[in-house]
C-alpha cells in the first residue's frame, strides 16, 4: 500500500513554531538532557577505560592502529562491578531518550512538557526497557540478512516509541506491531526525511549545537507520528482536533 505524500516542509515548520512558543523552554529541557547524557557518557567511559591517559586517548584519535593494543588492555582491566555500572548508565541514557522523545511529542501538539518529563519513562522503567530491547533483536536479526533489510525494518518500528508514549500499558510486541502497520507506505517518505536532517545531525556533534538541532529533528518526527496517526490532514495543511482515529494507515 502506498501512503500519502506527507508535507515534510510543512511539518518542520510546524515544529519550529511549537518550539518556539512552547513553555518551559524547549531548549531548557534539551540542555538539561544533553548535560545528562554527557555525564553519564563521561562516567560509562571512566568505567570501561580507566587507565586509558590522555596521550592514549590522542593516539586513539590520531593513529587508529594504536586502538586494538590499547582498548584489549582496557576491556582486562574492567572490574565485574564496572561492567554492570556500565550497562545500567546505558539503560538510564535509554530511558532517558525515551523520556525527551515523549517531551518533544508533547511540545508537538503543544501539551505540558517540561525537564521532569526527561523522567517520566522510569515509571515505566521495565515495560520501556523490554520494548528497546524487542526493537534492538528485530533490527539485528533482520541485519543478518544484509544491511538494507535491517535499516528497513529500523524504519519499520520507529514509531513504536512514540505508540509507547501514548499507551504506556501497550505490549512491547502491540507497540510493535502498530508501528509496523503505521509505517506500511511511508518507510520511504521517513527515510527521505532522515536525509533532510543530515546537515543538522552533522552540526549536532558539536558540544551544545544539539539544544537545537535535537528538539528540532525528534519534534518533527513526532509531527509525522502525529501525520500518522490522523491527528491532523497534512495534505490540506489544516490543524485538526486531537484524539482522531488511527484511519490513514489502515484505509
Amino acid at each position: 500500500m502506498n501512503g500519502y505524500s506527507i508535507d515534510r516542509k510543512w511539518m518542520k515548520r510546524e515544529a519550529k513554531e511549537a518550539m518556539r512558543t512552547h513553555r518551559p523552554s524547549t531548549y531548557l529541557i534539551s540542555f538539561v538532557f544533553i548535560v545528562i547524557g554527557l555525564v553519564l557518557n563521561w562516567l560509562g567511559r571512566k568505567l570501561t577505560l580507566p587507565s586509558l591517559s590522555m596521550e592514549e586517548i590522542m593516539a586513539l584519535m590520531g593513529e587508529p592502529s594504536a586502538f586494538e593494543g590499547i582498548a584489549i588492555r582496557a576491556i582486562t582491566e574492567i572490574s565485574p562491578i564496572a561492567r554492570i555500572l556500565s550497562v545500567a548508565i546505558d539503560i538510564m541514557q535509554i530511558v532517558i531518550a525515551g523520556g525527551f522523545s515523549l517531551a518533544c511529542l508533547n511540545i508537538a501538539r503543544r501539551l505540558e512538557a517540561n525537564v521532569g518529563t526527561l523522567f517520566e519513562m522510569f515509571g515505566w522503567f521495565f515495560r520501556f526497557l523490554w520494548l528497546n530491547i524487542l526493537m534492538a533483536i528485530f533490527v539485528f536479526l533482520w541485519s543478518l540478512l544484509f544491511v538494507i533489510p535491517g535499516i528497513i525494518a529500523a524504519y519499520r518500528y520507529s514509531m513504536a516509541v512514540f505508540i509507547f508514549c501514548d499507551d504506556p500499558e501497550k505490549g512491547a510486541l502491540n507497540c510493535i506491531r502498530e508501528s509496523k502497520a503505521m509505517t506500511r507506505g511511508y518507510k520511504g517518505q521517513l527515510f527521505v526525511l532522515d536525509l533532510s536532517f543530515i546537515g543538522w545531525s552533522i552540526l549536532s556533534m558539536i558540544p551544545f549545537v544539539g539544544i537545537y538541532t535535537e528538539p528540532y529533528m525528534t519534534t518533527t518526527k513526532a509531527n509525522f507520528y502525529r501525520a500518522l496517526r490522523g491527528e491532523f490532514n497534512v495534505q490540506q495543511q489544516q490543524q485538526q482536533p486531537y484524539g482522531g482515529q488511527w484511519t490513514p494507515y489502515n484505509q
